[in-house]
């Protein structure tokens, strides 16, 4: 039952989770721009290999400036 429970929840969990056919990982804290302006960073990145990582350290000084003022 309780390996039941657990499957479930991990199905749940990773319904919204796509895997890109050439998948590659990379880490690393790195971060990249949305389409609205604010910045997502993550320290391990699942991409595909045809598009490319679009996340760099680069795009992260913009995230730290803004904490940097916040404070």
């Amino acid at each position: 039952m309780k390996s039941f429970i657990i499957g479930t929840l991990a199905l749940l969990v990773l319904a919204g989770c796509s895997i890109p056919k050439e998948p590659r990982m990379a880490f690393g804290k790195k971060c990249s721009e949305t389409s609205n302006g604010q910045v997502a960073y993550s320290y391990v990145w699942l991409y595909s290999k045809s598009d490319g990582l679009e996340a760099d350290k680069d795009t992260c000084k913009q995230l730290d400036a803004v904490e940097s003022k916040e404070k």
